[in-house]
């Protein structure tokens, strides 16, 4: 199975050419990647079970992302349930769908709900990631996204019965919609930074306005570019379109 069919089967709602670049652009397509906070770049693992393991040896109590989609988790979190090609896509796209439908409820941000929706899913509300949301927005208008098989046995399977977890423990996933506030217009500034204004029309604003209350930042740095790894791991990258994985 190729990376454009796994993700069309498995983006829900979300247009497919939007989850294919925004897996692009945070995984770089490798199922078991795992974006650390403070690193540029994903680490790749060859199995997922080699990534669940190190990942739940980190020290560190910061979320990490997780998978195609890099799903917002904890480390002691990780585990098949999020971790699944499809399911992984999956979570995400209902995230991203969230997100957009909020953003649509107010004027400043509502012009482009695809783009509010992708900035806050790789960011926070307070700190939406533009340059993620920007990447990703240009890699669907020139579907440039490059396509490759997926390991071997990868299947468009959502749900895996014995990696589910308890479906009243807690979430596995961080839900960054829960944390939605009446903020939208420190948030339109930040994802549609408004045109320069006058001195007397920034005067009379800056008198008038009220500064918002202030978000924690987004627990994860996002990483900037698909991934570059060492030597050992470029094999996964060294296919061109429709090539294959060795």
């Amino acid at each position: 199975m190729d990376l454009v069919t796994l993700v069309t089967a498995c983006s829900l709602t979300v247009d497919p050419k939007l989850m294919h670049a925004l897996v692009w652009h945070q995984s770089g397509g490798e199922p078991w990647a795992i974006a650390v906070q403070g690193e540029a770049i994903p680490r790749v693992y060859p199995r997922m079970h080699d990534a669940i393991q190190e990942s739940r040896e980190l020290s560190s109590s910061n979320v990490v992302r997780v998978g195609l989609a890099g799903l917002p988790v904890l480390p002691s979190k990780v585990s098949t349930s999020v971790l699944l090609p499809c399911r992984n896509v999956a979570m995400a796209a209902v995230q991203i769908t969230k997100l957009a439908s909020r953003c649509k409820t107010y004027p400043q941000l509502k012009a482009d709900p695809t783009r509010c929706s992708v900035a806050v899913y790789r960011g926070s509300w307070e700190r939406p990631d533009v340059t993620f949301a920007t990447d990703v927005a240009s890699t669907v208008t020139k579907g440039d996204a490059p396509n490759f098989d997926m390991p071997r046995g990868t299947r468009t399977e959502i749900f895996d019965i014995a990696g589910d977890h308890d479906a009243d423990a807690e979430p596995l996933v961080i839900d960054i919609t829960a944390t939605f506030a009446e903020q939208a217009r420190g948030w339109s500034s930040a994802l549609f930074p408004a045109k320069s204004k006058s001195s007397a029309e920034q005067s009379e604003h800056s008198a008038a306005a009220i500064p918002p209350t202030a978000e924690p930042p987004s627990p994860v740095s996002p990483a900037p570019f698909p991934f570059k790894g060492t030597l050992q791991d470029r094999h996964l990258f060294a296919r061109g379109a429709g090539g294959e994985r060795p």
